[in-house]
C-alpha cells in the first residue's frame, strides 16, 4: 500500500519483542522506547538501472558525510503492494532514521504482475543485491555488512532472496558473468509485515489475498478473487519450507492486529525455526500504540531501540 514519505510528528516505537530462539520475552519500559522524528529524507543521490527492463531500478540514499571511498554498511530495501504495486519511493521516509545513523539505503523496484510472474520479482530483487555488491567501490559500501529489509509482500521477496540458499529457480539464468559472480545471500533480513508462508497467507480473511496469489502465480480463474493456485504451486514461494539451521539472522516485525498479513506468520517463522535449529530469529510484534501501528504498518511501531541494536550487531 502507498506510504507517506513525510512524517509530520513523533513516532514512538512501542513493541514486544520475542526472541524466538530462548522463547524470552522483553517489553521495553517506556524510557527505554525510542523516539524519533521521521522527516523528509529528500531525493535519492543515486538512481541506478540494475538491469535491462524499465522496472529494474533502485535509489541509492546516502549520509550527508558519505564519499565513495567508504565502506559503510547498508541496507537493500524491497516494497510491497501485493506484488503488483507499490514503488522504490514509498520507503524513502525509512530510510531517514538510519541514514541518519550513517548506513547506506538502497530502495529496489522490481517487474510487477502480471506482467511477470513467481519467481520473476524474486530474480529481479536477487540480482539487485548482486548488482550493490558489484558496485561497491563507487557506492561506498561494504559488500560484507549488508542487510536486506521489505515490507509485506516486499518482505516475501527479501526473505526469499535471504533465506533461499541461491537455488536455481530463484537466480535469473541470463545473469551476466559480472553479476553471477556475486553473492545475493545477505548478512541479516529484516521482514516487516512479511508474507512468509504463502500458503497460510491464502486462508487469510483479507479480501484480496487469492486475487494477488493468482496473479503471481499466474492462476486462472473465473472469478479472479477466489484462489485457483494448488497448494504445491503456492509450497514453491514458500519461504518457511526452505529455512535451516545456516540461514542469516532474522528480524520480524508485525502488528499484533495485522488484517492484511496475519500475525500468524510470524509464529510460524518462530516456530519453523525452532523446528530447524535457526536460533538467529527475533521476532517484534506491535501490540501497542495506535491502530494504524498495530496493523499493516508496524515499523511505524516497532521497537527502534531493539531494531538498532541488531542491525549494529551485523555491523560490528
Amino acid at each position: 500500500m502507498p506510504r507517506q514519505s513525510l512524517i509530520s510528528r513523533v513516532v514512538i516505537a512501542l513493541s514486544v519483542v520475542l526472541l524466538a530462539s530462548a522463547c524470552e520475552t522483553s517489553n521495553p519500559s517506556t524510557d527505554e522506547r525510542l523516539e524519533t522524528w521521521m522527516t523528509e529524507v529528500g531525493s535519492p543521490a543515486r538512481t541506478l538501472a540494475y538491469g535491462p527492463d524499465d522496472e529494474q531500478v533502485l535509489d541509492v540514499y546516502t549520509p550527508a558525510d558519505w564519499s565513495p571511498s567508504d565502506r559503510r554498511p547498508v541496507i537493500v530495501h524491497v516494497h510491497g503492494g501485493g506484488w503488483h504495486g507499490g514503488s522504490r519511493r514509498d520507503a524513502a521516509y525509512l530510510a531517514q532514521a538510519q541514514v541518519r545513523r550513517g548506513w547506506v539505503f538502497v530502495s529496489v523496484d522490481y517487474r510487477l504482475t502480471p506482467g511477470v510472474r513467481f519467481p520473476d520479482p524474486i530474480r529481479d530483487v536477487d540480482r539487485a543485491v548482486r548488482f550493490v555488491r558489484s558496485q561497491a567501490s563507487s557506492l561506498g559500501i561494504d559488500p560484507s555488512r549488508l542487510v536486506m529489509s521489505g515490507h509485506s509482500a516486499g518482505g516475501h521477496l527479501a526473505a526469499a532472496v535471504a533465506l533461499g540458499d541461491m537455488r536455481p529457480l530463484l537466480v535469473d539464468p541470463t545473469l551476466p558473468p559480472e553479476l553471477r559472480a556475486q553473492s545475493s545471500r545477505p548478512d541479516a533480513v529484516v521482514t516487516i509485515a512479511a508474507i512468509l508462508d504463502v500458503t497460510a497467507f491464502s486462508d487469510d480473511p483479507w479480501w484480496a489475498s487469492g486475487w494477488i496469489i493468482n496473479l503471481l502465480y499466474g492462476c486462472e480463474s473465473s472469478d479472479p478473487f477466489v484462489l485457483a493456485c494448488s497448494v504445491p504451486q503456492m509450497r514453491q514461494g514458500s519461504v518457511l519450507d526452505w529455512l535451516d539451521a545456516r540461514d542469516p539472522a532474522v528480524y520480524a516485525i508485525h502488528g499484533a492486529d495485522d488484517d492484511v498479513v496475519l500475525v500468524e506468520q510470524a509464529w510460524l517463522l518462530r516456530d519453523r525455526a525452532a523446528e530447524v535449529g535457526l536460533d538467529r530469529v527475533s521476532l517484534d510484534i506491535v501490540d501497542y500504540g495506535p491502530a494504524r501501528y498495530r496493523r499493516h504498518d508496524p515499523d511505524f511501531g516497532a521497537n527502534l531501540r531493539g531494531l538498532e541494536a541488531f542491525l549494529d550487531r551485523v555491523a560490528a
